[in-house]
C-alpha cells in the first residue's frame, strides 16, 4: 500500500470514526458484545463479577463465559483502554464502533475482514486471540 493510499485510507477511518454511529443499526449479535462491553465495564467498576449477569441475559454459562473471555482478551490486546458508553446510550464510541465490524467479520467467518478492521492498529501479532475470542463468543451468543 503506497504513503497517499494508506493516508487516504485512515483519513476515511477518522472520518467515519468522527460520526457516532448508532446501538439500533446493529444486528443482534453486534448489540449483544457492545452491551456486554458497557456491562462489563460497569461490574468491574464496581468490583463485581459480571458473569452471572450474562449468564442470566443469554440463559447459558458457557455463553456468559465466552463473552467474558472476549472482553477479557480485548483488555489483553487493545493498545489502549477501550472505551465505552453507557448501557442506556444510543451513541456507539469508535471502539465499539470496531468491535461490532470484528463481531459482523467474525459471524461472516471472514478473516480478512476482520483483520482489515483493525490493521494499523492492533499488532498482527495479536490478531490471532482476538479472532479466536470473537469468534467463540459469536458462537455463543442467541442469534435470535
Amino acid at each position: 500500500m503506497s504513503a497517499s493510499d494508506s493516508t487516504a485510507r485512515f483519513a476515511a477511518l477518522i472520518d467515519r470514526m468522527a460520526r457516532p454511529q448508532d446501538v439500533r443499526g446493529l444486528s443482534l449479535s453486534g448489540l449483544h458484545m457492545v452491551m456486554a462491553m458497557r456491562l462489563c465495564a460497569l461490574f468491574e467498576n464496581a468490583g463485581r463479577d459480571p458473569v452471572p449477569d450474562l449468564a442470566q441475559r443469554y440463559r447459558s454459562v458457557e455463553a456468559a463465559c465466552a463473552v467474558h473471555g472476549l472482553v477479557s482478551t480485548i483488555k489483553q490486546v487493545w493498545p489502549e483502554p477501550f472505551m465505552v458508553n453507557r448501557p442506556c446510550c444510543l451513541a456507539m464510541t469508535p471502539d465499539e464502533t470496531t468491535l461490532a465490524a470484528l463481531v459482523r467479520s467474525a459471524k461472516a467467518a471472514d478473516r480478512d475482514a476482520f483483520a482489515q478492521a483493525i490493521a494499523g492498529f492492533v499488532r498482527a501479532g495479536r490478531h490471532d486471540a482476538l479472532y479466536e475470542a470473537t469468534l467463540h463468543a459469536v458462537a455463543l451468543i442467541p442469534a435470535a
